[in-house]
């Protein structure tokens, strides 16, 4: 019996090395995931996919990082040079991961978002909230405000590098959103998707390589971003960007235990890559809405396509796509094709799961007559002039009158009678 044991185990080990099971197959079990909080979306089309505490809130470690990547791109130039200021220097701003900083050195600020976004170091993301914000508070109001924009209404930040403090919060969804938002800026996917890059410094201190953190984006072919971040307090916390057969999705997991984030992330994107599967629910220039331009209709018609992001077992558990309108401006008198003049709000049901821009789908130049320039300031001038004319000729008169008047005075002779 023990020979027979022994002879089976040997053959399955053997048939596991020879046919390997696929870490994508399909299971139609949901992932386990042992973060205290997950979230798995479509990125095409916002729907979710995985939801295990998602509106939790969480200390987010450095993943905070993407959101100050994001701002100082949208705010900022690659090539300007940023000094280092002395508030590299704060302890209570300024530990943990560091590329040793010093006060009077000088970096661009495209160096700074590699060592902000790759190496996670602490004081390049303060120096690049100083660079943009002139000076850290005001950069956490601006990284606030940007979190209420994009929709991450159960986020707070405090600092720009994710350092823990009870009033620096964020949620596994909420995190989804800035990644979603931040995931198609051109520069800021190309940062994420380094392995590594030297970075120039003004002094000879070290480290000059920054070596990106994300290990899946070293052995997973898919994973292409975003950002990693570790605290005592925190734990592991993890976004990640993947992309396979043309679909992408965005996968977050917050305070993960020692040893389970590499790991569990694969299964969590797996798990979305085979159960799910994109349709296009209407393609790009369908027409939405219909507006009057100089008294002409002009149709909105998609920018982009509307996906639609269903089971692959069971295309019934999606609930039914609703579309909202924005209102367009009113009173356009000339509009351009292509030009976007509003967007489209599409709901999960009752959740609001992407936005979309409307556009012209067609030129439109406007029919009415340029305003003539009026007339009467130039009248207003002659008649100012002419009037001016008068009144010297006048006063010109009246002075050769009376010079005229004294001199005949003198010239009178007097004859006593």
């Amino acid at each position: 019996m023990r020979l027979t044991t022994t002879i089976l185990t040997i053959a399955l080990f053997v048939s596991s090395l020879i046919f390997p099971i696929k870490a994508n197959a399909v299971t139609n079990t949901s992932p386990s995931i042992r973060g205290e909080s997950a979230y798995l979306i479509d990125y095409q089309s916002g729907q979710e996919l995985y939801n295990n505490n998602a509106d939790e809130k969480l200390f987010p470690a450095s993943t905070t990082k993407i959101l100050t990547g994001l701002l100082t791109i949208e705010h900022g130039h690659l090539d300007d040079e940023v000094t280092i200021s002395n508030t590299v220097l704060d302890n209570n701003l300024v530990y943990g991961t560091r590329i040793n900083l010093q006060p009077g050195e000088q970096l661009t600020v495209r160096d700074l978002l590699y060592a902000t976004l790759l190496n996670s170091a602490n004081d390049a993301a303060v120096a690049l909230a100083e660079y943009v914000g002139g000076n850290v508070p005001n950069f956490v109001n601006m990284m606030n405000d940007r979190a209420k924009q994009i929709g991450a209404t159960n986020t707070h930040f405090v600092n720009p590098s994710g350092l823990t403090d009870s009033g620096h919060y964020t949620t596994a969804h909420d995190l989804a959103l800035i990644a979603k938002e931040a995931y198609p800026n051109t520069l800021f996917d190309q940062i994420v998707n380094t392995k590594n890059y030297t970075i120039h410094r003004s002094k000879n201190i070290q480290p000059t390589e920054m070596v990106n953190e994300n290990k899946l984006l070293w052995n997973n072919p898919d994973v292409n971003g975003i950002k990693t971040g570790y605290t005592s307090e925190a734990l592991n916390c993890y976004v990640a960007s993947a992309t396979k057969d043309g679909r992408t999705e965005i996968g977050v997991i917050l305070k993960a235990p020692v040893g389970t984030i590499w790991s569990d992330m694969t299964s969590l994107l797996d798990y979305g890559f085979s159960e799910y599967s994109n349709t296009i629910y209407k393609p790009a220039g369908t027409v939405i809405d219909t507006i009057n331009v100089d008294a002409k209709p002009v149709d909105l018609v998609l920018d982009k396509p509307i996906y639609v992001t269903e089971p692959t077992d069971n295309k019934d558990q999606i609930s039914p796509i609703k579309l909202q309108v924005e209102t367009p401006p009113s009173n356009l008198t000339q509009v351009t094709q292509g030009e976007p003049i509003t967007k489209v709000n599409i709901y999960n049901d009752s959740t609001l799961i992407n936005t979309l821009p409307l556009i012209s789908s067609k030129t439109i130049t406007s029919s009415q007559p340029k305003p003539a320039k009026s007339s009467i300031p130039f009248i207003i001038k002659v008649i100012i002039v002419i009037a001016t004319i008068i009144m010297l000729i006048r006063i010109i008169n009246k002075t050769r009158k009376r010079i005229f008047t004294k001199k005949k005075k003198k010239n009178v002779r007097y004859v006593d009678m």
